[in-house]
C-alpha cells in the first residue's frame, strides 16, 4: 500500500509541477528569463555529455519508445488470457505504472527544454514598438541588399577551369559557423555559449524522404543533419547554423532562420556569406514579388497607359503580340519599380556544383527503401502530415516569418 501511495504521490507531484510551469509560461517575460538564465545549463551540460557519444542518442530513444508502446498494447491484449497468473498481473501493472511515470516525467522535462523556451518572445527581446508594415521601397531595399550580398560573395569564390570549387572542409565549416553565431552574441546573448558538434543522422534515408535537412533533439540536446544533405557544402552551412541556433534556445523557426542567415551573411568567409544571403533571398523573394505586383497595380491606377499582365488575354494573343506586351510590362516595371534583382549565374553555378557533391554522396550508397515503394510512400505521407502540423502550430513563426524579422532588423540600417 505504501509503495502504491508513493508512486501516486510522485506522479501527482510531477503533474502539479508541469501545470505550475505552464501557468507561469503564460508570461513571455518568465519564458525569456528562464531561457536566458536556466535553459543554458540543460543545453551546455547535456550537449557536452552527448557530444562524446559516437551515435545520436535521441534516435535510439525514439526507437526505444517505438518498442515500449506497442509492447504495452500486447501485454494488455494478453491480460485477459493470463489474468489468473499473479506474476503476470504484477508485471503488467508494474510495466504500465513505469510507463506512466516515464510519460509524465517526459512531459515535464520536455516543457523545461522546449515548451517554455518556445513560448517566449521571438528573439528574446521586447516586441512592443516594432513595425509590422513596410512600404514597397523598404522591401525593395532589403531585396536588393540580400541579392547583392549573394552575388558579391559568389564573385569571391573561384570556379576552376574544370568546373570544380575548393569548398571548405566540414571541420572548417563547423568552426566558421560557430564563430559567425558567436559574433551576434552582443545583440543576442543566448548565442554566446557551447555549440555541440552536428552529428550525421542514422535515419538519413527516412529524413530525406520527409524533406528534413536537420533536427534538434531538446531531450538530449543533440543536433544532427541528414548525412547526404550535409555533403552539400553550401546547404550544410545553412542547416547546421539553423539547428545550432535552435540549440541555443531560439526554437521558433522564424527566429532560427533569421539569426542563422544573419550570422552567415556577416561572416568574412565568402562561402558562409553566399549561403546566408542566398537563403535570405529565397524567403524575401516570395514576399517581394507579391508586393512588387501590388505596387505596379497601384502605379497603373495613376497611369492607365501602363499595361498590366492578364493571364487570359495573354493566352489568346499571338506569340509576337504576347512577346511585345510582355516587353512593355517589363519596361514599365523597370521604370517605376526598378530592374528586378536576380541572383547571378555565378551564384547558381556554385550551388549547382555543391548540389553535385550531395547527389554523388547519395548515389554512392545503396538505399533499400528505394526497393520498397509502399514504405517510401508511407514515409513521405508522414512527412507531409508532420510539415502540415508544424505550420499549424507555428502560424506566423514559420520559416517565411523570418522576412518580417529581417525587415525589422534592417529598419534604420537600409531604409
Amino acid at each position: 500500500m505504501k509503495k502504491k501511495s508513493h508512486d501516486r504521490t510522485c506522479i501527482l507531484i510531477i503533474l502539479i509541477c508541469t501545470a505550475v510551469l505552464h501557468i507561469a509560461a503564460c508570461s513571455k517575460g518568465f519564458c525569456d528569463w528562464y531561457t536566458d538564465n536556466l535553459y543554458p545549463y540543460w543545453a551546455e551540460w547535456l550537449g557536452r555529455l552527448n557530444a562524446k557519444l559516437p551515435f545520436v542518442l535521441g534516435e535510439w530513444l525514439i526507437i526505444l519508445a517505438a518498442v515500449l508502446v506497442p509492447a504495452a498494447l500486447i501485454f494488455l491484449i494478453l491480460l485477459p488470457f493470463l489474468r489468473k497468473k499473479e506474476k503476470y498481473r504484477k508485471f503488467t501493472a508494474g510495466y504500465y505504472k513505469t510507463l506512466l511515470m516515464i510519460l509524465c516525467g517526459s512531459v515535464l522535462y520536455y516543457s523545461l527544454v522546449w515548451a517554455v523556451p518556445f513560448r517566449g518572445t521571438v528573439l528574446g527581446k521586447p516586441e512592443k514598438g516594432l513595425r509590422t508594415e513596410f512600404s514597397y521601397q523598404e522591401i525593395d531595399a532589403l531585396m536588393r541588399y540580400v541579392t547583392d550580398g549573394a552575388n558579391s560573395a559568389a564573385e569571391e569564390i573561384e570556379i576552376h577551369a574544370d568546373g570544380t570549387v575548393d569548398f571548405p572542409t566540414p571541420e572548417e565549416s563547423r568552426l566558421k559557423i560557430e564563430a559567425a553565431l558567436q559574433s551576434l552574441s552582443a545583440e543576442y546573448p543566448r548565442l554566446n555559449g557551447y555549440y555541440p558538434p552536428v552529428k550525421d543522422a542514422f535515419s538519413s534515408d527516412i529524413l530525406r524522404r520527409m524533406d528534413i535537412g536537420g533536427v534538434t533533439f531538446p531531450y538530449t540536446m543533440e543536433v544532427l543533419h541528414e548525412k547526404y544533405y550535409a555533403k552539400n557544402p553550401v546547404e550544410r552551412l545553412v542547416v547546421d547554423a539553423h539547428e545550432l541556433t535552435h540549440h541555443m534556445g531560439f526554437y521558433k523557426e522564424s527566429a532560427a532562420t533569421f539569426l542563422a542567415d544573419l550570422a552567415l551573411s556577416r561572416s568574412d568567409d565568402p562561402f558562409l556569406r553566399l549561403a546566408g544571403f542566398k537563403e535570405m533571398q529565397l524567403y524575401v523573394d516570395t514576399d517581394y514579388l507579391g508586393v512588387r505586383n501590388e505596387y505596379m497595380d497601384a502605379v497603373s491606377q495613376e497611369h492607365p497607359e501602363i499595361p498590366r499582365p492578364d493571364g487570359v488575354k495573354l493566352k489568346e494573343m499571338q506569340p509576337d503580340e504576347r512577346q511585345a506586351l510582355l516587353k512593355k510590362i517589363q519596361d514599365a516595371e523597370a521604370q517605376y519599380a526598378g530592374e528586378y534583382p536576380y541572383l547571378s549565374q555565378r551564384v547558381w553555378d556554385i550551388c549547382r556544383i555543391a548540389d553535385g557533391n550531395e547527389l554523388d554522396a547519395y548515389e554512392a550508397e545503396s538505399h533499400p527503401i528505394d526497393e520498397m515503394p509502399a514504405v517510401s510512400e508511407a514515409i513521405g505521407k508522414t512527412g507531409d502530415a508532420g510539415w502540415t502540423a508544424q505550420y499549424a502550430v507555428l502560424q506566423e513563426h514559420t520559416y517565411e516569418g523570418s522576412v518580417l524579422l529581417m525587415l525589422q532588423y534592417f529598419d534604420g540600417k537600409l531604409y
